[in-house]
């Protein structure tokens, strides 16, 4: 499972929500509104949350990436998805590739 959070609304990933994802960012960010975007991945040996944005820091999750955790981690990173300003297209490219990773 794949879940998007942005602010307080969340939605299930797939290629469907790329309207939704764009949309609510833009919007957000054309109001002034902080705006927070979290990727909660958990399928196989993946357990993983990404943040984004205006998010409240938390700390790490307490344990060590395993290698699959790691390597979305670089792709998020590689993506620069957390530059500001937050870019929905970016964090679309992610979310598009997680499963073929």
């Amino acid at each position: 499972m794949i879940k998007v959070i942005i602010n307080e609304q969340e939605r299930i990933w797939d290629s469907s929500q790329a309207g939704w994802i764009n949309g609510t960012i833009n919007e957000l960010q054309k109001a002034g509104e902080p705006t927070c975007v979290r990727v909660l991945i958990e399928y196989g040996n993946i357990n993983l949350c990404l943040s984004a944005g205006a998010c409240s820091k938390s700390s790490g999750g307490g344990r060590p990436l395993n290698t699959h955790e790691a390597e979305m981690v670089d792709y998020w990173e590689q993506l620069s998805v957390e530059s500001s300003p937050l870019n929905g297209g970016k964090l679309i490219a992610f979310l598009n590739q997680i499963k073929t990773r």
